[in-house]
Formats: structure tokens, sequence, C-alpha cells
């Protein structure tokens, strides 16, 4: 006798369930919340590092014309090692239109293991073409035209520059430590606030100096003089405009040492 075959359900066939298109749709959006972090973690990786290496900074530093250290009696130049940096802090790190709040030059003695900061008064004149100050310079030229310029102004050839939106020093030296290829996820609050001309390896160097400086930093401030040209008479007469004085700026500064 014949008997009637039993039918059994596949345990590997995917069964219809109410809540299968429920289902399916959670894990898109989870993929696609997934996709969506990844595209903004690239993105965001992207635009901190390119806040290093700023082409239009690098541009200038190469196009600045040799500075012979400022002349002062009684003093020489000194022959250590510097590194020189100037610090722009403006509100925005756009290339031309942000106001400038305060220019600082940072100069590094490598071989001392010495540092000296020097606010300029961003009220001091430095285009020598027109009577711009570096404030009206930089809100209309841009802070890579402002790097020439304070150069010329102050006698000083930077290696360095450092856009920020405020003062980052604190912030740089605390990352002295990171390795090189830790830089961007390590310091990304800082990297979003500046825009410079140093690479990775050169800001970690940086960082690795101003920690080892640590209270042997001296903070000044550069001295101004009035601007005076000669009228037809032959008599000096001031124009109204402020000029640095350049040989205190870099006796300041460590450029300069006594000859004693």
């Amino acid at each position: 006798m014949l008997r009637k075959r039993e039918r059994f359900e596949r345990s590997d066939v995917p069964r219809d369930t109410p809540y299968r298109n429920v289902i399916g749709g959670v894990v898109c959006v989870l993929v696609l919340a997934a996709v969506v972090a990844v595209v903004l973690f690239v993105w965001n990786r992207v635009k901190l590092e390119s806040n290093l290496g700023d082409k239009d900074i690098s541009d200038a530093l190469s196009a600045q014309a040799a500075q012979a250290t400022p002349e002062a009696a009684g003093y020489v130049a000194s022959g250590d090692e510097f590194e020189s940096v100037v610090l722009f802090t403006a509100d925005g790190l756009d290339a031309v239109g942000p106001s400038l709040a305060s220019a600082r030059i940072l100069t590094i003695n490598r071989t001392q293991g010495t540092a000296a900061l020097v606010t300029v008064p961003v009220d001091a004149k430095v285009d020598s073409e027109t009577p711009a100050t570096l404030a009206e310079a930089y809100a209309s030229q841009g802070y890579a035209a402002c790097v020439g310029h304070l150069s010329s102004a102050t006698g000083v050839t930077f290696d360095h520059v450092v856009v920020a939106t405020e003062d980052v020093l604190d912030e740089a030296a605390a990352i002295a430590g990171s390795g090189i290829t830790d830089v961007v996820s390590q310091a990304s609050e800082l990297l979003s606030k500046i825009r410079t001309d140093m690479d990775a390896a050169e800001l970690m160097s940086l960082a690795e100096a101003l920690s080892a400086v640590g209270a042997n930093l001296v903070s000044s401030e550069a001295v101004l003089v009035p601007e005076a040209v000669t009228d037809e008479a032959g008599n000096p007469v001031e124009t109204g405009a402020q000029l640095i004085e350049r040989s205190q700026l870099c006796v300041a500064l460590g450029l300069l040492v006594s000859a004693a």
C-alpha cells in the first residue's frame, strides 16, 4: 500500500514574516548611517589635514627678501641657531578679509633651549608702498602678503607662519609626544583653529621645542617709533605713522646679543 508522503518545511528557506520589511528597513538605515559616518570622518580628516602645508604661506615664505640683522651699538648678531615663527591671530582663517587681532613673533633658540615671544602692535606701518598698517594690510591683502611686509618691517626672516583664531601656543605645546601619524586624530581641535605652512612633522617639531622651553619663554612688546620724512627744506617731518624699531625688536628676540 502506498503511503502518503509527508511534507516537511525546509529550515534553510526564509519564511515570510510580518516584520521582514521592517527588519530590512532597519538594516538599510544602519548601513546608510555607517556609510555617512565614514564619509564624514574622512571628509573631516581631509579638511583638518588641508590646514597644514598651506601653499600660499609657503610661497610667501620662499619669496621673502634676504634680511640682514639690524645693527645696534654694543650688539652683534647671535651665532646661535634660531627658528622664527609668525603667529597671526584673526577672527577667521580665510586668506583675505578677516580682522587681525594680534601679531606675534616667536623665536626658538635651538642652541640655548630658550625662546622669545614679541607682540607687534597691529597699528604699526608695514607696507612701504602705502601707508597701510599691519591690520589694514592683513584685511585687504591677506595673511600671505603680510609675511613679506612684516619681514621687511622687522628685519627678521621667518621660517614658519601660523594663522589661528585664538592663542594656540599652549595647545601646540600640549601635543608634544604624540606620534607624527597621530597629529590629526590627537590634535583635531588645534588643527581646526589654524592654517600653517608646516606639515605634521614640522608642527610636531615646533610642539616639542615649545614643550622643552617651558618657563624659558620671555614675552615682550615691540617698540614703535614715529615715521619721519625729509621736507623740501631738509627738515625731518613726522608722517603720523608708527614704525617698528627693528634693532630693539631683534634684541628682544635674541637675534642681537651684547658685544661685551
